[in-house]
């Protein structure tokens, strides 16, 4: 199988920029909003550079393979890309964040994740 077709669809729905941009926002939200939480993670000295952020995986998901199947996980009702960007700091990988697409390339639903 050639994935080719996802690395364009990828380019030309600007993917990557969005990403890290979603990203950005959520963590930025997540700094202000859970003050604590963010200071028991990334301590209260928190510093940027001290986080990598690049995409690092994309996925095409088939969201309902069987229509008459009753599954026991989110089912959109429709396919999606998903983007990956590991949450990295110091080194080390946190957790995850996740930005969905539906297949126009509109992002609709995000996960900021840590483990």
């Amino acid at each position: 199988m050639n994935s080719g077709f996802l690395k364009q669809w990828c380019l030309e729905h600007d993917v990557e920029t969005r990403s890290i941009n979603a990203f950005w926002y959520c963590f930025r939200n997540y700094q202000c909003e859970d003050t604590e939480e963010f200071n028991l993670v990334f301590g209260e000295n928190f510093k940027e550079e001290d986080l990598t952020v690049a995409l690092k995986e994309v996925a095409l998901f088939i969201d309902r393979w069987d229509n008459d199947a009753t599954y026991t996980a989110i089912s959109y009702g429709f396919d999606y890309v998903v983007s990956y960007i590991p949450i990295v700091f110091k080194e080390k990988k946190l957790g995850w964040y996740k930005l969905l697409f539906n297949l126009e390339g509109e992002s609709f639903d995000d996960f900021f994740i840590i483990d």
